[in-house]
C-alpha cells in the first residue's frame, strides 16, 4: 500500500481508502480502479491523500509485489578500521572507567538474555537472535556518528558510508523484528541530547517509514534524513540550546538557522540525494503553514518532510528539556494528537499512532494499583494488556530480583496500565532494568 496525494493520481491506479470516509464520495465500490478523469477530480475535490495499491493497479500503474531481501549476515561489524579506531579513542576519552563500561555491557547481556528466556514461543526465539545479530551493530554506528559529529564540530571531511550503512541495518532489523532495536533504544547510555535525539528520530522514521509501505533506497533516504536533520545545531553555542528561559527574537532566529546551517554542511561535505537534503530543509515546516523557514503548508510540504517533522517533534517530547519534563510515549501521543488538524496532517498521525502503539517495548508504565514496570513484550491483539517486568511495589520501593507478570492472564484481569511514564520516573534509569 503506497500513500499518495491526489494531485498524483493517474488513470489505471487502485484507490483502496481515501483519508475521507466512502460515504463522503458519490462512488458505488469502496475501493476501485480509477478509469475516468472525473473520479480524480472527484478525490481531488474531496481529499488529500490516498491509499493505492499498486498490485491492483492497471498497465503502467502496476507493480508487482516485490521480494526483498537483507544482506547476508556479516562476520564482522560494518564499520571501517577508521571508525573502530575513533571509537576506541572515545571511549578512553570517557569519564567512565574502562571496568564500568564493561560492567554495564555485562549487565545489559545479561538482562537481554534474561528477556529471550522469558517463554518458549516463536516471538521470544526471533526477538533472540535479532538482539544477538543487531546489537553489536548499533554499537558500531552509534561509534560511527559519533564520529561524523565530531567532524563536523571540527569543520573536517564527513564519510557518511558507515553511517549510511548503519541506517540500512536498523532498516532491516526494523522489518525482521521491530521490537529488539525499540530495547536498544531504551537501554543504551548517551548522554548529549543532539546525538541522542538524531537517533532515535531516525529510527522512528524508519519504523514509520516501512509501517507505511515505504521500502529500499526511499526508505533508506528517510533515515538518513531524520540522522542528520538536526545537524546544524552543532554550529550553535550550547548555551543558547540550554536556555530554560524564554527566547528573545535574535535567539529564537538563531535556532531557526539551524535548517540553513545542516543544509550547508550537507551540501559542502557530503553528495547526499536530493531527496534527503529535501526532507532536512523542510522538517519544520507544518501542515497549517505555521512552521519555519518557508512556511509551506498541506500538500507543499511532501509526504516525507511530514513524517520527519511529526517524529521530530515526538521523539523531543520524551526528553528532558531545559524548560520542561519529558512526557511519557502516551503523554507525547496525546500531546501530538491534539495538534491534528493544525501542526500535523491527521491522516499520517493516524498511521503514526498505530505504527508505535500504545505502549511499545521498553515503556514504563504504572499499574492501578501503583506497582511501576516497563512493557517487554507487546499484545498486538489487546494493544492495552502488554506482558510486563515490575521495577517498583504499590510504595515505589525497587523490587528485589525481577517478577514478570502478562494482563493477557486471567489472573491479572483485575489489573490494568493508568498510563505510561517519562524513562526517569520516580527516579528510575535504564540501569534499574539490568540484572543487579
Amino acid at each position: 500500500m503506497e500513500i499518495v496525494s491526489v494531485a498524483e493520481l493517474k488513470i489505471g491506479m487502485f484507490v483502496a481508502e481515501p483519508d475521507c470516509p466512502w460515504t463522503d464520495l458519490p462512488f458505488a465500490l469502496q475501493g476501485f480502479v480509477i478509469s475516468k478523469p472525473e473520479q480524480i477530480d472527484v478525490f481531488q475535490c474531496k481529499c488529500r491523500f490516498v491509499n493505492v495499491d499498486r498490485s491492483r493497479s492497471l498497465d503502467e500503474q502496476y507493480s508487482q509485489p516485490k521480494q526483498t531481501f537483507d544482506r547476508p549476515l556479516r562476520a564482522q561489524p560494518f564499520v571501517s578500521n577508521g571508525a573502530k579506531d575513533e571509537a576506541v579513542k572515545v571511549r578512553r576519552a570517557s569519564h567512565l572507567h574502562i571496568n564500568e563500561v564493561d560492567q554495564r555491557k555485562y549487565k545489559r547481556r545479561r538482562f537481554l538474555e534474561f528477556l529471550q528466556r522469558q517463554d518458549g514461543s516463536e516471538y521470544a526465539r526471533e526477538l533472540s537472535h535479532e538482539l544477538a545479530y543487531i546489537e553489536p551493530r548499533f554499537d558500531d554506528f552509534q561509534s560511527a556518528l559519533q564520529t561524523t559529529f565530531r567532524s563536523i564540530a571540527s569543520e573536517q571531511k564527513i564519510d557518511l558510508v558507515s553511517v549510511t550503512e548503519g541506517i540500512r541495518d536498523m532498516s532491516g532489523s526494523l522489518k525482521r523484528n521491530p521490537d529488539a532495536l525499540m530495547w536498544l533504544l531504551q537501554l543504551r547510555r548517551i548522554d548529549q541530547y543532539s546525538f541522542d535525539h538524531a537517533i532515535d528520530v531516525a529510527v522512528y522514521l524508519l519504523l514509520l517509514g516501512n509501517h507505511v509501505g515505504w521500502r529500499g533506497q526511499k526508505l533508506i533516504e528517510l533515515g538518513t534524513a531524520g540522522l542528520l536533520q538536526d545537524i546544524g545545531k552543532t554550529q550553535l553555542a550550547p548555551e543558547l540550546l540550554n536556555k530554560g528561559e524564554a527566547l528573545s527574537d535574535d535567539e529564537q532566529a538563531l535556532i531557526r538557522s539551524h535548517v540553513a546551517s545542516s543544509l550547508e554542511i550537507l551540501y559542502a561535505s557530503t553528495h547526499l540525494p536530493n531527496d534527503v537534503l529535501l526532507i532536512v530543509s523542510r522538517h519544520h515546516e507544518r501542515w497549517d503553514g505555521s512552521g519555519y523557514p518557508r512556511r509551506l503548508k498541506f500538500e507543499q510540504l511532501g509526504l516525507a518532510a511530514e513524517m520527519a517533522g511529526l517524529v521530530d517533534s515526538f521523539c523531543a517530547m520524551l526528553k528532558d528539556k531545559p524548560y520542561r519534563n519529558a512526557l511519557g510515549h502516551q503523554g507525547a501521543l496525546e500531546e501530538i494528537y491534539r495538534q491534528r488538524n493544525h501542526k500535523f496532517n491527521p491522516v499520517l498521525l493516524e498511521q503514526f499512532v498505530q505504527c508505535v502503539g500504545l505502549y511499545p517495548i521498553g515503556t514504563i508504565i504504572e499499574l492501578d494499583n501503583g506497582e511501576v514496570g516497563v512493557v517487554i513484550q507487546q499484545n498486538r491483539v489487546q494493544r492495552s494488556r502488554p506482558r510486563i517486568l515490575l521495577l517498583l511495589d504499590i510504595h515505589k520501593a525497587h523490587l528485589p530480583g525481577y517478577k514478570v507478570i502478562d494482563l493477557r492472564d486471567p489472573a491479572h484481569a483485575g489489573m490494568h496500565v493508568v498510563k505510561s511514564l517519562p524513562h526517569d520516573a520516580y527516579g528510575l534509569s535504564a540501569d534499574d532494568y539490568y540484572l543487579r
